[in-house]
């Protein structure tokens, strides 16, 4: 039975595996056990035991009931069964039971009653047994209750179930079920395969699947190897069952009670294995939570012996790692060894890094070593202690402590551990640091301090900078490290310099003082390397003696104060001075304050920048000859002076001081100096007494002086550099008195300034300053941003003047970027030589205008004797000296505006009645259509002609020139030069495109849009004019690039050639080298030179020809030398040829045979050859018939031949032998249909197999082949037959009637001879004269060759090309597109037509609802004639709008002159505003002025009333409110016009597009629907345009009624304006008046005053003074007046600021309409393009209608 079955095959199993040389799972060796060697557990089922870790994927029964049925009793009636699997199993109660632990063994007498089952009909089901730990597998057995699957697989994991491999594939047809695996046998032993002796449909019951992991066939090298133990190794085992076995219906029958048939049922899973213990267990025990009372159970938990531990044996145990742990081989245990720690561990680990380097003898290291030991075998003692030699390694004691200073010792502390000479270490002895010394390490070698236990030297050397130290002595302190310093030096280590000193160095005192500038840095304290002291702010250098880019130090008097610019007082006035160029100036500032005796000048001092003492030095030039007596200064100060301030014991009296001025002097210095603070505002007050004691020189009564600057002079004395009282500030003083520095700064011109009074200078002016000044120069007024260094000194620009250059000198002007204008004053019209300084402007003399006074009035020339000028009327100015008009008007030129101006013509000569009229070419001069450099208007015809400017032709120079392009009927359009690079004739209209400026027609070989490119065949620069034919080589270019042999295309640049390969060369003229052949046509051969016979690698590039050695000949060199043959590597015969008979004297190299000439033969060319007669060498042609008969002869006998082979080959192989192979494969389909038919259980793909093969046997031409087998072998035995009966007659012919017949031949073909001789040898002959006519037709042959041959490349062209079209036209597509049908009905029936259909001799094609192209074109006629008819209203409504712009421009410049004559009337009210308020607040006029410039305004048209004041004034209101309403009216007008101008620019544009329209439907006699909707649009554009139109004439008619009565109110207002223009004139002059007598009257005030002072005049002083009292009275009243019209004036300003905003929201009205027309422009364009789009597809219909035709 099954079961016994499988118990004997698991002992043949256990024989097979107790076989291999050394066993894997085999039974324990009951001899010597596990001592002696490996041992293994017993194996056994691992199902036993394990029913709830094995599961199923698919169990019938387990949520219902299910049927199933059995195979067998099909032939009966149907048997079916119940599985009910809800419930286990029961012999008794549940026999119906299926579940998986079924399947393990019992013994139990009713096995077969129960078994595993899965559901019906479904074929993925696997089956899986759950582990608890790793075991070996050896085999499977699985018995089955019905058909064994047809294909299943068995799986394995040892990871417990995170990644499988498969063991083995099982399938009845494994190609097909799974497919690319192998199908055996196996080589190794984990080899996955397919295999199908298990898998076969019988037995129907009780059929076994059986799998060994190790096959015992297959011979094992080391079973102990990873990859077999890998192999028996698992944790987790499925059988996976991929497909069943099925009879077959089911293809056919997809009811239920089909599937109910098939399923898995299995009676027996047997899993047989051990525990898996490496060979170090022979038992197992149950794992915890296992029970183990189940007989027979396969436990999972070794028994370990060989002081192993684990699960499976894989740990070595504790304390015995010494060794690493390996599985048990045969009689080597592989015991896990114990580890060796000397007594002082019990645990370790093992490294395999240890285990390695001892040579694999022990890698086990103790873990927490006691004892204070150490070491992989507790063999050492740990640090900070050493081994006492005395002692014993296991002793407890071994280990010692160190007694080493951790400061000074290595490893804080740390001794030798033991002794060893090799290393030279002494248990116990200290490793001191390497500056420390001592036995314990603890204290500092000679030269070192500080014992540190941070320092990794122990002690620091002594850092004794030997620069800084005496003698240069590392020695130091021990204990703190301190060196012994020079003198100057300081710090521990000697390497700092004391305080103020630097530049540490090996001098005797070590260091140098830092000597910092006294005033340029803030103290003596610098930096110790560099020397660098702390500089003042923009100070440099290392002792901040220098100044910085950009800044200076102060002269002394740079504090300069200049008289022009203080107060003057009592009859002191500014005298200004021209700068001499060339010579020194002897002032500063721009001239001199000129003071009187009792003159008083005042200075403000508000830039003290230092609380000092000040000297006052006083620059002056005397005007008198005696000096000037005395002069009071007086200083005075804001408030009194604080006591605790720099200047606090100033008293009052040193406020006050003396001075005379020398006349022979330039300067004065006070004789006391003032105390200044820094800060404060002071006045300096001097006033100049007298000049000298009148008693004495009375003669003097107008004495004066010129004061040029004051200036304060910081005193030495009261800086603290000079006065310290130290050494260096008393040589300082000293040398600033000998050098006399102070007297550098008095005079205007300075002395060089020595080098000492230039550092001290400096020194004073960074202490007073607080550092260097900013130069500050003037960027317009100087050349550079920097400055003199001594002084702040600008460069400047030319006539600029001023420290900073930021003035203009005396007499120049205009102060810029290119410095000053000289003012140039004329010395006859000007009253002096100074001008304004800011315009130039030159106080003229009466008569004289102009800037410079040089000139006459405007429209006058000819100063100073001023005449008119002379302009036709058109200009008002004209030049000063030439009197040329300026800017003639009306379009006028030339000196006296006596012509027409370019772009004009006419004559405009004053009194002729013409003027100037814009040239019409084609419009006038800015209209941005002018072409014309003139025009004029001839005589006779009076017609205009244009004098067309260069590139301009046309009566109107509408049209550009030839070689020009361009579109000048289109604004802004002009004519340019084509862009042809020269390249094209430019006498000639059309060589190039006028529109667009493509060259058409380009010369010289050149093509393209520009001509800038050589056309095809040729190279160069086109833009150049060097374009030259392409010379390549026909024989080494590509043929793709050759027209003809002399036609061939290059690189169009650099005329480069396209080379065959291995061709180089420009022209491909040349091989490369180690190639030739260039003749070949195919490009260049290699040489392949022999490189051992021949000296270079190089041939000839013709012949080939290599260049060979002696002893070597051939092409190559591979051959003999020349009249030589053989093999030159072994040995080279001479040629043995009869030189009579040869044709070369080279032999064939290989075989020696001669080249013999025609008729001769034999190796050695040494006899006749067939067909020749005679005695060799006179060897003779046999007669013609010989060639004949020869002919004859050799075709038979080559027929023969081949019916003799023929009848060979049929002899060796049949008839059949040319088909025995489609015999053969006949034979092999019926075999294999064979097959199929005797298979009892056929699949549906074998039936569907057989039916194709039946189908291809069916339509097999066997007999057809087999009929032309027959035709062709009567064919063969017909010819054989005609050929033997030829045969015969030829062997049987006569050969006398032959010979006769050869003979007749021979006589006719000598007559021919003889004839032919004649036609050679006379004169004329018909041979010469065919030669003649043959030469005359090669030479035009020669000739017509290239034109002959590129126009039939061309015409071949294009035959292809409309070979192709043809090809692809279809007429009924062509016929469909053309007449709107496809044409494939009968004409009659068509009511579209066709190709060939005629209508009364008419060809009838289209009509109505026909969509081709004829209809589309007949539509786009009435359309194009119909938009024809709307553009002509369209230009109607172009000439209203341009009447209605005409209208609106005439309007807007009425509005204009309108506008402007108000503007200057209210201009003209504002200047007499300003000019009434300028005069009232007026001061300075006498009372007798007052008096009479008040009596003469009362006098003008002013009442005295307030009454008629305000009546006045409502008036002036009334009228200037007119004014600013015709202001807002022609605001009004002018947005109407600009409104219609937009309206006229809209026309002018829908005018043009209209045009274009036009010209596109003239052209092309086509319209679409689109067109429709487009004209729709423009009908609503002109309807639109039509009432803007109207609205415009409205408007403007409104305009011209307001502005009618605008012009009445504007010409009453401009009457009035003109009376007040009048009035003011004579205000003007009698203002002039006033002022002239105001000025009389000052002066005579001036020298009245001091008489007034002494009173002589005081009564009537004090009466005059009344009566001005009550004329200021009455003029302040006038200004009252005048100030409310000025109010009045503001509300009117008001008004019209309203007015303007008013203006701006009608401009954002017109810029939102302004949007809109712009949208519909953009729907206008987008309806365009529409239009072309549609047009353009017209036109292609067109041309394919044209091509039909």
């Amino acid at each position: 039975n099954v079961h016994m079955q499988a118990y004997i095959f698991s002992y043949i199993l256990r024989k097979d595996y107790i076989s291999l040389a050394t066993t894997i799972a085999q039974e324990p060796d009951l001899a010597h056990g596990c001592t002696h060697g490996s041992c293994y557990p017993a194996t056994g089922d691992l199902l036993v035991g394990r029913e709830k870790n094995l599961k199923a994927s698919s169990t019938c029964g387990l949520s219902r009931r299910e049927p199933y049925c059995i195979v067998s009793h099909l032939q009966e009636e149907k048997k079916c069964f119940q599985c009910d699997s809800r419930r286990p199993y029961d012999p008794k109660y549940n026999t119906i039971s299926h579940r998986i632990e079924n399947v393990i063994t019992t013994f139990r007498p009713d096995r077969k009653k129960c078994w595993w089952q899965s559901e019906n009909g479904k074929s993925d089901v696997y089956v899986q047994l759950d582990l608890e730990a790793e075991f070996h597998f050896t085999h499977l057995i699985m018995t089955f209750k019905t058909f064994r699957p047809a294909a299943l697989l068995i799986e394995r994991s040892a990871d417990f179930g995170l990644t499988w491999q498969v063991y083995r594939y099982f399938a009845y047809d494994c190609a097909s079920v799974f497919p690319g695996i192998s199908h055996g046998p196996l080589r190794k032993v984990d080899d996955v395969i397919c295999e199908s002796r298990y898998s076969d449909i019988e037995p129907s019951t009780e059929g076994e699947v059986i799998f060994r992991v190790l096959d015992p066939a297959i011979r094992i090298e080391d079973p102990y190897s990873p990859r077999i133990q890998n192999q028996l190794k698992i944790t987790n085992l499925r059988v996976n069952f991929t497909r069943l076995h099925t009879l077959g219906d089911n293809l056919l029958d997809s009811r239920l009670e089909i599937k109910e048939k098939y399923y898995y049922a299995m009676y027996e899973l047997v899993v047989r294995g051990n525990c898996f213990c490496y060979g170090h267990a022979s038992e197992c025990a149950p794992i915890e939570g296992i029970r183990d009372d189940i007989e027979g159970m396969v436990h999972g938990r070794c028994v370990c012996k060989h002081n192993t531990k684990g699960l499976n044996c894989e740990l070595c145990d504790d304390f015995h790692n010494d060794q690493p742990w390996r599985p048990a081989e045969g009689r080597n245990t592989n015991a896990c060894k114990k580890c060796n720690c000397n007594g002082h561990s019990n645990k370790c680990h093992f490294d395999m890094a240890v285990y390695l380097s001892t040579g694999n003898i022990s890698g086990g290291v103790c873990d927490d070593c006691l004892h204070n030991t150490m070491g992989r075998n507790c063999e050492t003692c740990k640090p900070f202690y050493y081994q006492d030699p005395a002692r014993d390694i296991r002793d407890p004691r071994v280990c010692i402590a160190c007694d080493c200073d951790p400061d000074g010792s290595v490893n804080n502390g740390m001794c030798d551990g033991h002794d060893d000479p090799s290393l030279g270490t002494i248990a116990g002895q200290c490793r001191c640091k390497v500056n420390v010394e001592g036995p314990r390490c603890d204290k500092c070698k000679s030269g070192f301090f500080g014992l540190n236990a941070s320092d990794r030297l122990g002690c620091q050397p002594c850092k004794c900078d030997p620069r800084g130290t005496v003698s240069g002595s590392p020695q130091c302190d021990p204990v703190q490290g301190d060196c012994f310093c020079k003198r100057l030096v300081m710090g521990q280590s000697c390497n700092q310099c004391l305080p103020e000193h630097w530049a540490l160095s090996h001098d005797a005192s070590g260091c140098r003082g830092c000597d910092c500038d006294i005033g340029g840095a803030v103290d003596n304290q610098c930096s110790m390397e560099s020397g660098q002291c702390r500089c003042r702010s923009h100070m440099v250098g290392r002792q901040c003696n220098q100044v910085e880019s950009g800044h200076f130090f102060m002269a002394l008097d740079h504090y300069l104060y200049e008289a022009e610019l203080a107060k003057l007082s009592q009859g002191c006035t500014i005298e200004e001075r021209e700068h001499q160029s060339g010579r020194l100036a002897s002032w500063t500032g721009t001239g001199f304050a000129r003071v009187p005796e009792g003159g008083i000048l005042e200075f403000f001092i508000t830039n003290i920048p230092y609380s000092m003492e000040y000297d006052v030095l006083i620059r002056y030039e005397p005007q008198m000859p005696r000096d000037w007596e005395e002069v009071r200064i007086k200083v005075v100060r804001p408030g009194p002076i604080p006591t605790s301030s720099p200047c606090g014991n100033t008293i009052p009296a040193d406020d006050l001081l003396t001075v005379s001025l020398p006349s022979g002097s330039r300067f004065v210095v006070l004789p006391q100096p003032v105390c200044l603070e820094k800060g404060v505002r002071y006045t300096l007050r001097l006033e100049f007494v007298r000049y000298a004691d009148k008693n004495i020189i009375p003669s003097f009564s107008n004495a004066n002086i010129l004061i040029d600057s004051i200036a304060l002079l910081p005193r030495y004395s009261s800086l603290e550099m000079f006065v310290a009282g130290d050494p260096a500030s008393l040589t300082r003083k000293q040398s600033y008195e000998r050098y006399r520095c102070h007297e550098s700064a008095k005079s205007v011109s300075r002395p060089t300034l020595s080098d000492v009074c230039a550092k001290l200078i400096t020194s004073m002016s960074a202490i007073i300053n607080d550092g260097a000044l900013p130069c500050q120069c003037d960027p317009q007024g100087s050349v550079s941003s920097e400055c003199d260094v001594r002084g702040g000194q600008c460069h400047c620009k030319p006539n600029v003047i001023g420290r900073r250059c930021d003035k203009c000198a005396p007499a120049t002007y205009g102060f810029g970027p290119s410095g000053c204008k000289l003012c140039e004053c004329s010395q006859e019209g000007s009253r002096g030589r100074f001008c304004d300084v800011y315009t130039g402007q030159c106080p003229c003399l009466s008569g004289a205008f102009g800037q410079r006074c040089d000139g006459c009035q405007t429209g006058h020339w000819g100063f100073p004797n001023c005449r008119p000028c002379h302009c036709n009327g058109h200009a008002e100015e004209c030049h000063q000296k030439t009197g040329a008009c300026i800017n003639c008007r009306s379009n006028t030129a030339g000196d006296k505006c006596e012509k027409c101006a370019n772009g004009f013509y006419g004559n405009p000569v004053l009194g002729s009645g013409n003027q100037c009229r814009p040239c019409p070419c084609p419009d006038g001069p800015n209209s941005g259509r002018h072409f014309a450099a003139s025009c004029y208007q001839d005589n006779h015809s009076r017609q205009v002609v244009c004098n067309c400017k260069q590139g301009y032709t046309g009566v109107r120079c509408e049209e550009c020139a030839p070689g020009y392009y361009g579109n000048p009927s289109q604004p802004g359009g002009q004519c340019q030069p084509c862009r042809c690079n020269n390249n094209i004739d430019l006498s000639d209209p059309e060589a190039c495109d006028r529109r667009t400026g493509e060259c058409r027609k380009c010369l010289y070989n050149t093509e393209g849009p520009d001509c800038s490119m050589c056309k095809s065949g040729y190279f160069g620069d086109g833009s150049r004019r060097n374009c030259r034919k392409c010379t390549c080589n026909f024989l080494g270019t590509e043929r793709s690039q050759c027209l003809s042999r002399d036609d061939c295309l290059c690189q169009r640049s650099t005329g480069q050639c396209q080379c065959l390969p291995r061709v180089t060369g420009l022209t491909c003229d040349h091989c490369a080298p180690n190639y030739w052949n260039l003749a070949s046509g195919r490009g260049c051969e290699p040489c392949g030179c022999e490189p051992n016979n021949a000296y270079t690698s190089a041939c000839n590039e013709f012949t080939g020809q290599c260049q060979c050695r002696d002893g070597f000949g051939g092409r190559t060199c591979r051959d003999c030398q020349e009249n030589y043959w053989g093999d030159p590597r072994n040995q080279c015969r001479a040629c043995d040829c009869d030189h009579r008979g040869i044709e070369t004297s080279q032999c064939n190299r290989v075989t020696g045979h001669c080249a013999c000439r025609q008729g001769v033969s034999g190796v050695r060319c040494d006899q006749c050859a067939r067909g020749f007669s005679g005695t060799f060498p006179d060897c003779q042609p046999c007669h013609q018939c010989f060639g004949d008969w020869d002919r004859i002869v050799q075709d038979l006998a080559a027929k023969t031949k081949a019916l003799a082979a023929r009848s060979q080959e049929i002899q060796s192989t049949g008839l059949i032998g040319a088909y025995e192979k489609s015999f053969r494969e006949l034979e092999e389909k019926l075999a294999q249909a064979q097959s199929i038919v005797n298979a009892r259980n056929a699949t549906a793909e074998g039936v569907t197999t057989l039916m194709g093969m039946m189908e291809e046997l069916s339509n097999y031409q066997a007999s057809n082949e087999l009929s032309t087998l027959e035709r062709e072998a009567r064919e063969l035995n017909l010819t054989s037959k005609q050929l033997n009966q030829q045969l015969d007659i030829l062997k049987n012919s006569n050969f006398l009637g032959a010979y006769d017949s050869i003979r007749a031949s021979y006589n006719k073909s000598r007559d021919a001879e003889h004839r032919a001789n004649q036609s050679t040898t006379d004169t004329p002959s018909t041979v010469s004269q065919s030669a003649d006519t043959r030469k005359k037709t090669e030479r035009l042959i020669a000739e017509k060759k290239d034109d002959f041959n590129r126009k039939n490349a061309a015409n071949k062209r294009a035959l292809s090309d409309l070979n192709a079209k043809a090809q692809g036209l279809d007429i009924k597509k062509i016929n469909e597109k053309v007449c709107g049908a496809p044409g494939d009905v009968p004409c009659g029936e068509s009511p579209c037509g066709g190709v060939g259909c005629r209508d009364d001799e008419r060809r009838h094609c289209g009509g109505l609802n026909c969509n081709g192209a004829v209809a589309v074109a007949e539509n786009a006629l009435e359309r194009s004639k119909h938009a024809e008819k709307e553009l002509i209203k369209v230009a109607d409504a172009k000439s209203k709008a341009q009447e209605a712009k005409d209208k609106a421009q005439a309007a807007l410049k009425k509005a204009s002159d309108t506008k402007k004559k108000v503007e200057r009337s209210n201009n003209d009210l504002r200047d007499l505003i300003k000019q009434i308020r300028g005069f009232l607040m007026q001061e300075g006029a006498d009372p007798d002025s007052i008096e009479a410039v008040a009596s003469r305004v009362l006098e003008l048209s002013i009442p005295a009333s307030p009454q008629q004041i305000k009546h006045l004034a409502d008036e002036i209101k009334d009228r200037v409110r007119s004014l600013s309403n015709v202001d807002a009216i022609l605001e009004q007008t002018q947005d109407d016009v600009r409104k219609a101008e937009k309206l006229l620019m809209e026309a002018k544009k829908a005018r043009n597009k209209a045009d274009k329209a036009k010209n596109t439907a003239d052209s092309v006699k086509q319209a679409l629907d689109d067109a429709r909707k487009a004209q729709t649009a423009a009908e609503k554009a002109i309807q639109r345009a039509k009432d803007d139109i109207g609205m415009t004439e409205n408007r403007l008619a409104e305009i011209q009624s307001e502005t009618s009565a605008s012009e009445k109110d504007l010409n009453e207002a401009m009457d009035k304006l003109g009376d007040l223009g009048r009035q003011i004139e004579a205000l003007k002059a009698k203002r002039a008046n006033n002022s002239m007598v105001a000025t009389q009257a000052e002066e005579t005030a001036n020298m009245a005053q001091d008489k007034i002072l002494d009173g002589e005049l005081s009564d009537k002083y004090r009466t005059v003074q009344d009566l001005v009292g009550r004329k200021a009275n009455a003029v302040q009243d006038a200004k009252r007046k005048a100030e409310r019209l000025r109010d009045d004036a503001k509300q009117l300003l008001k008004d019209a600021q309203d007015k303007l905003q008013r203006l701006a929201e009608l401009e954002k009205d017109y810029e939102e309409n302004q949007k809109t027309l712009e949208g519909k422009a953009r729907q206008l364009d987008g309806l365009e393009d529409k239009m072309k789009a549609i047009l353009a597809s017209i036109n292609k219909q067109i041309q394919i209608y044209n091509t039909c035709q």
